[in-house]
């Protein structure tokens, strides 16, 4: 139960992405058109593009880790013999895991600060800070998760993982 919902988080946040994509491209489209038909484009385009940004990346970035979508540097990786890989496998891992543990963490802090002091980031439009910190909170969470499932079931970083499996 808890194997599936987590799954589908995961293939969720991505789907996310992909519509946010979608839509900020609307979005963008809309803001050229109005501007050449002499109408007023919306302020706030630049703003959400800038806040979308970082919201896609956040939610798409647990899938891609999954998908093994991350970058290794295969020239580097195929070179050493097995016993090196997998021992390389392992140290990479751990250091993602860690890596990621610590962004989350230090996210989810400055997340709480901007919550308590209420600090609003002033744009066009007017957005409480602690929105900003929140999606670096799930998505180096659910990263480093993904990097510990990696870990723990002794994978490679170069193994393709089949799009419909857990």
């Amino acid at each position: 139960m808890i194997r599936r919902a987590y799954h589908v988080l995961i293939h969720g946040l991505a789907g996310f992405a992909g519509a946010l994509i979608g839509a900020l491209c609307l979005l963008i489209a809309w803001d050229v058109i109005a501007r050449n038909l002499g109408l007023q484009p919306p302020a706030s385009t630049v703003a959400l593009t800038e806040y979308a940004l970082l919201y896609f990346t956040m939610a798409a970035a647990p899938y891609l880790v999954r998908m093994r979508g991350h970058i290794i540097v295969e020239v580097l990786y195929r070179r050493v013999d097995a016993q090196k890989r997998r021992w390389l496998d392992r140290a990479v891992l751990t250091l993602c895991v860690v890596i990621c543990a610590l962004m989350a963490t230090l996210a989810m802090l400055l997340a709480v600060e901007a919550w308590h002091r209420g600090e609003v980031d002033v744009r066009s439009l007017d957005t409480p800070r602690w929105l900003l910190f929140l999606p670096l909170v799930v998505g180096f969470g659910l990263m480093g998760t993904e990097f510990l499932r990696l870990l723990v079931r002794g994978e490679s970083l170069a193994g393709a993982q089949r799009p419909d499996t857990f």
